[in-house]
């Protein structure tokens, strides 16, 4: 994955777009529809929400089922990475207007052809490319590595949506955000993200 230059706005439109699904266990289909105003990063625990509606109540979005409408904390190496700066000036600049709107849509219901696409072609072109090596490898990733360190399944299944009784063990009641970003922050990929992808993101004024 090709990194950036710490004066530089991190590419976050393209491949990039696999940091945030590798640090949130997202859906790729809950990425493509994130909106800008989806964030809340002045809250006491910065995250973002997956949810149907916009600030106005209105259905924009599509979601699996009841328990894929959630707050996910987001990692500081997110916000070290620029994802803020990134964020705001999208919003800036198409207000409104879907945060990847570079992945194209598909038909009703598929939300991930444009980024599934894009992610098949950069595999090929860097000869990395297997059956069953899409996406979802992310989400997979995710769930993983928090069970290495021993988070419950319960608190995996209330950060990526699991329903429970399915890919996780039952639970009741909401989780707290505090306790979501405290399983989270155990979150280890075994290599420092941040240096990888050329360091710390500081310049004031991107310009991209």
């Amino acid at each position: 994955m090709p990194g950036h230059r710490p004066t530089e706005m991190p590419s976050w439109r393209r491949a990039e777009a696999w940091i945030l699904l590798m640090y949130t266990g997202m859906r790729a289909g809950e990425l493509c529809q994130l909106l800008p105003a989806d964030f809340r990063f002045d809250a006491d625990i910065p995250h973002l929400k997956v949810r149907k509606t916009d600030d106005s109540g209105k259905a924009t979005k599509s979601v699996k089922n009841k328990t894929s409408v959630r707050d996910v904390p987001l990692h500081p190496d997110l916000i070290t990475l620029g994802l803020r700066a990134f964020v705001e000036r999208c919003a800036k600049r198409h207000s409104g207007e879907r945060l990847f709107g570079c992945f194209r849509l598909g038909g009703p219901g598929k939300f991930t052809d444009g980024i599934t696409q894009f992610s098949r072609r950069y595999l090929q072109a860097l000869k990395l490319h297997a059956p069953g090596r899409a996406n979802h490898v992310w989400r997979h990733t995710f769930v993983d590595r928090l069970r290495k360190v021993g988070c419950p399944d319960e608190e995996i299944g209330a950060l990526v949506g699991h329903s429970a009784g399915t890919m996780t063990s039952k639970y009741g009641g909401a989780f707290p955000l505090s306790r979501k970003r405290d399983a989270l922050l155990k979150l280890s990929f075994g290599f420092d993200v941040v240096n990888v992808l050329g360091g710390p993101f500081w310049c004031k004024q991107p310009k991209f």
